[in-house]
């Protein structure tokens, strides 16, 4: 047993319970390889499925309006894009609670919430009750963009996230890659409806994989188990885990502070102004995504069963972006680590370059799709806003898991609130775009908003410490101290409480 136990009462420092020092192995940290392996496998085929279900029906869009009896493209847009607004609605609920008991259970009833909406988009009878189905299916989806981030920084070592991570961040692109030429295809040989019976089976399949699958991996969950199963075994009914000392254990007041900690991160300087430039792009890759049919039926004359493959070239960039970023930001963050140098902010080094390409992949896409220059000319500007725009996503998830890890899930709660509202907005207004100016003209402007925006990551790398020191987001832990490297722990309060060597970064 890793702590003594003393006759000092429920405050009694002896029944605080913590990890058995370094080599714990029932730390996440410190787990087989091949059990994070399987855990994250089922993860990575989790996080394909629900960005595939966001925009598989894109290429069906025209048959479903015809079979509603409309031709308005508002609410054309509105069915694609309100699958991703429940992105933005479900981490609020979905974050808080997993702070509270866990991330599987959350993981679980998300599953089973997106399998049953999707299922029932197929015999929705008018278009509203399609757009209410697909809102509730993306609520249940959110839980790969809330909390995936969260488990990946539950297991794996700061050195290291990187690389897992961009493993995520393929599955997360896989789905936009594939799904519209999929839907194109389910579409032509048996009607739209079969969309949304192929994406419930994937949802089914996956939602009975993670049973056995997945393990709690949140650090308070486990120490409180850990602390309730030696109570038990022990007949001693003061024992807590460490952390629950620390930041207090009443479930009411945990889910209180946890419910509004997403949106007191987004009033945070060193989160929402990262977390802004990143919903930029998001949502000019959802104007780029809606547009992209019109652009190579009309212009380029391609045949509507082949119009996925429009979107390859966006995909391709997006992977590069990934993989890329992974590699880079890992070394970076290794490299300073060995200079004494832990900042969280260390990971948006790589976004200062990067971020541009999302500014010059949208002129080279508008210009030539303008001018209608061969076919290859689009998708190499696709491909480069794509490298930029989703590497943007990467390396703000890493930052924000890396400088507040034990609220990482409230953080990425918050980055896919913004993200998500102005992703499943901008669609609304690219057809009005399009009608004021030229295709050149209209990615030109999105061009030109999002190069004004490129200091922001050198102001978030150059002045996000300082901004964190201030901050009071929430209850800072000696967890968090450790993580970010700050220099005066807020739980220094607790300091005179001796506790069991701390858990140590065993290699991944």
């Amino acid at each position: 047993m890793d702590v003594p136990l003393g006759n000092r009462g429920d405050s009694g420092v002896d029944n605080v319970v913590d990890w058995e020092g370094e080599g714990d192995r029932t730390h996440p940290f410190n787990w087989p390889k091949r059990k994070k392996a399987l855990i994250i496998g089922c993860l990575f085929l989790m996080s394909i499925v629900s960005p595939f279900t966001s925009s598989v029906i894109a290429p069906a869009l025209p048959n479903i309006m015809i079979d509603y009896k409309t031709s308005n493209q508002y609410l054309s847009s509105f069915v694609l894009s309100v699958y991703v607004l429940g992105y933005a609605a479900g981490p609020l609920l979905i974050s808080p609670l997993s702070e509270l008991y866990g991330r599987v259970p959350l993981y679980h009833i998300c599953n089973v919430v997106f399998t049953i909406c999707t299922w029932r988009c197929a015999y929705s009878t008018s278009l509203r009750d399609l757009a209410i189905l697909r809102f509730f299916a993306g609520v249940g989806s959110s839980s790969v963009f809330a909390l995936v981030p969260s488990s990946i920084a539950d297991m794996v070592v700061k050195e290291k996230r990187g690389a897992a991570f961009a493993v995520i961040a393929i599955a997360y692109n896989l789905g936009p890659a594939l799904s519209p030429t999929a839907g194109s295809y389910i579409n032509a040989a048996w009607g739209w409806k079969w969309i949304f019976h192929v994406t419930a089976i994937m949802g089914g399949a996956v939602t009975l994989l993670a049973i056995p699958l997945l393990w709690e991996t949140y650090e308070p969950v486990l120490l409180r188990r850990k602390a309730q199963k030696q109570s038990k075994s022990t007949g001693n009914p003061h024992l807590r885990s460490r952390l629950d000392v620390e930041v207090g254990s009443n479930k009411l007041k945990i889910l209180s502070r946890a419910m509004v900690m997403p949106l007191r991160m987004l009033l945070a300087p060193s989160i929402v102004l990262i977390c802004f430039i990143t919903a930029v792009g998001y949502g000019w890759l959802y104007i780029l995504y809606s547009t992209l049919p019109v652009t190579f039926l009309t212009t380029y004359g391609w045949a509507p069963k082949k119009i996925g493959l429009a979107y390859l070239g966006a995909a391709v960039g997006n992977l590069i972006g990934m993989v890329a970023g992974g590699g880079i930001s890992d070394a970076i963050v290794k490299r300073k680590a060995a200079k004494s140098d832990h900042r969280p902010e260390n990971r948006l080094l790589p976004m200062i370059f990067m971020w541009p390409l999302v500014g010059v992949g949208l002129i080279i896409y508008g210009w030539t799709a303008h001018y209608a220059v061969h076919w290859i000319g689009p998708m190499i500007g696709t491909a480069i806003f794509g490298a930029g725009a989703m590497s943007a996503i990467f390396f703000t998830g890493t930052y924000i898991v890396d400088a507040y890890p034990l609220h990482s899930a409230s953080g990425m709660a918050a980055s896919s609130v913004l993200r998500s509202l102005i992703g499943g907005l901008a669609p609304l207004f690219a057809t009005k775009l399009y009608q004021k100016l030229n295709v050149g003209w209209a990615f030109s402007l999105l061009a030109f908003i999002s190069l004004a925006f490129a200091p922001i990551p050198w102001v978030c790398y150059r002045y996000g410490e300082k901004w964190r020191r201030k901050e009071r987001v929430g209850e800072r832990t000696d967890v968090e101290d450790r993580e970010t490297g700050a220099a005066e722990p807020a739980g220094a309060e607790l300091d005179s409480l001796p506790r069991t060597n701390e858990v140590g970064r065993a290699e991944v």
